[in-house]
């Protein structure tokens, strides 16, 4: 036990003196941003200029930004798509990057089918630097600040599931988050609750109730972290629903005997664990006082900040953990594509992030603009206004067009501080009137307050079907809803998305769309789909909300599991 308290608190130092070197270096970098951004720009053509991509687009004649611009056209996955299939079933180089494919990201899926995306050594170590050690560098300033020290008590929770998979032609794939644990997986027992068993898993396995499990039994842990906060909230769910056999299996020290676990790894898990009848009592007095008030700082009395993704679509469940954790410092990690980490959060408890000068070149479309081409570049940004984000990385994508729009809210020394606003592919458009994610999302809020009810998640079908086309809301409220209501919620998600978007109150108004109709989801419908995506080959690190019903798969999952 002093041993582990020992290395516990050595690895902690460890890692809060690489996270504030990261925190430190971001700060310089920001500081020279704009010249930062273009002079890796010509670096990334320069060093680039004799690869197939690069001479097809004359990158060696290439001396400014404008030219970039001119000679060099947009691009989308697609664009890549034959090479990337030339480099992992032929092994062939110097295709669209000289720099090495050393891991392949896959895409969510969440919005089609899985994309393998090239990763360089260099876009690596900044997920390593900006992503995995730099939130320790933050929270030991903020803990500092607030508290006038910085003292780890105990180790997190970090619900991830790390897998080892390999492309035709052996190099690593999956999540790049997966990866960084990868390099950390001896130490693993001295910063996270769950044994490496579970964190570093072969097969489908019931993940979100050992890392409960386990977290449970330890009363010291200090801070809870995952890719996106989906993990945590419905980790906290299963919590609520299921403590009472959670502090049995805790009082006896046993597994639970239906759980989804193999054979080997049930035994080598069971040799770890004791009955622990006085953490079991301690659980079950604050279990029993009921979850009207946060529960989280009162089984964990150490817990001191929680790390995830919570901004954007994710922000419902931010909400839904802020009913389990109160005001509990809350850092947004980072803002991310499969593509590049693009920027990162550098403040607890803001929902903003600064722009990484050293991760790539990015270009900014204004969305208000009708000259759908032209570009600008971060010192020519307006805060307030939202721009499609173009990314050029180290890895061989260049003017590469994720579909994001961001706002700008601000700078940080030269670097701008942005926020996710919406995906374009992700938005509902059926008649021209253009409903993003942001306006369906400030409708559901809204429609929550005074419908009086939570709403855990939500999403939108385009129903073109039929005439006129028409919005079909699928919600999952926290509660049963009277449907003797159901008309007046119908009509009060519409009056709701009218105000977030005018254009949809005056289609509907003139008939060109027809009325909207609302579903009520059943409980853990959302937490059904994630679990079901999980069994058929997704990472749960990379699942994002379903903000749009526009598959065959979808329509049939949700329209089944719809309140009777």
């Amino acid at each position: 036990m002093i041993k582990e308290t020992v290395m516990n608190r050595l690895i902690h130092m460890v890692l809060k003196k690489k996270g504030t070197r990261a925190l430190d270096e971001l700060d310089r970098n920001c500081e020279t941003a704009v010249d930062m951004s273009r002079d890796l720009l010509m670096k990334i053509l320069q060093d680039n200029k004799d690869t197939e991509y690069g001479r097809r687009y004359g990158f060696a004649d290439i001396t400014s930004v404008e030219e970039y611009r001119q000679k060099v056209p947009f691009s989308v996955y697609d664009d890549y798509a034959p090479y990337i299939e030339r480099m992992i079933k032929n092994n062939e180089t110097d295709l669209i990057s000289v720099y090495p494919a050393v891991h392949y990201a896959l895409s969510s899926g969440s919005v089609g089918v899985p994309k393998s995306i090239p990763v360089s050594e260099h876009t690596v170590e900044c997920y390593g630097k900006y992503s995995a050690n730099m939130v320790f560098g933050v929270m030991d300033r903020y803990c500092r600040k607030t508290f006038g020290r910085y003292s780890p008590k105990g180790r997190g929770i970090n619900p991830v599931e790390v897998r080892s998979m390999q492309t035709e032609n052996g190099v690593p794939k999956g999540t790049i988050s997966a990866r960084s644990l990868n390099t950390l997986k001896k130490f693993i027992p001295y910063i996270f609750s769950p044994p490496p068993e579970i964190m570093f898993t072969k097969e489908h396995m019931d993940l979100k109730y050992l890392h409960i499990r386990f977290a449970l039994a330890d009363r010291n842990l200090m801070f809870m972290m995952s890719a996106f906060m989906t993990a945590l909230a419905d980790m906290m769910t299963y919590m609520e629903t299921n403590w009472e056999s959670l502090c049995r299996e805790i009082e006896y020290g046993t597994l639970k005997e239906d759980a989804n676990i193999p054979d080997d790894v049930r035994k080598s898990l069971q040799a770890k664990i004791k009955p622990d009848p006085k953490r079991a009592a301690e659980l079950r007095c604050e279990f029993a006082k009921g979850f009207d008030t946060p529960v989280v700082p009162r089984i964990w009395r150490n817990m001191t900040w929680i790390f995830a993704i919570g901004t954007g679509g994710f922000s419902g469940y931010t909400e839904k953990m802020r009913r389990y954790t109160g005001d509990m410092p809350i850092l947004f990690s980072v803002y991310a594509a499969s593509e590049a980490l693009v920027a990162a959060a550098v403040n607890v408890n803001e929902e903003e992030f600064v722009l990484i000068p050293d991760s790539g070149f990015y270009e900014f479309v204004p969305m208000d603009s009708d000259d759908v081409n032209t570009t600008y570049t971060i010192d020519q940004l307006e805060p307030g206004r939202d721009y499609e984000i173009i990314i050029t990385n180290l890895s061989g994508f260049y003017r590469y067009r994720i579909k994001d729009v961001v706002r700008i809210t601000g700078f940080y020394k030269q670097s701008p501080k942005l926020k996710f606003v919406y995906r374009k592919n992700q938005m509902i458009s059926i008649a021209g009137e253009k409903t993003n994610d942001e306006a369906v999302s400030w409708a559901v809020s809204e429609f929550a307050k005074e419908a009086g009810c939570g709403i855990n998640d939500y999403s939108v079908e385009a129903d073109t079907d039929s005439q006129p086309g028409r919005y079909i809301i699928y919600m999952e409220p926290d509660r049963i809803m009277p449907k003797e209501k159901t008309a007046e919620y119908t009509r009060l998600i519409e009056e709701k998305l009218s105000l977030a978007n005018p254009s949809f109150g005056d289609k509907v108004k003139n008939g060109v769309l027809g009325s909207t109709v609302l579903h009520f989801e059943q409980q853990e419908t959302y937490a059904l789909y994630r679990d079901m995506m999980i069994m058929r080959g997704i990472s749960g690190n990379q699942l994002k909300p379903v903000r749009v019903i526009d598959t065959p798969v979808k329509k049939k999952f949700f329209g089944t599991l719809i309140e009777k």
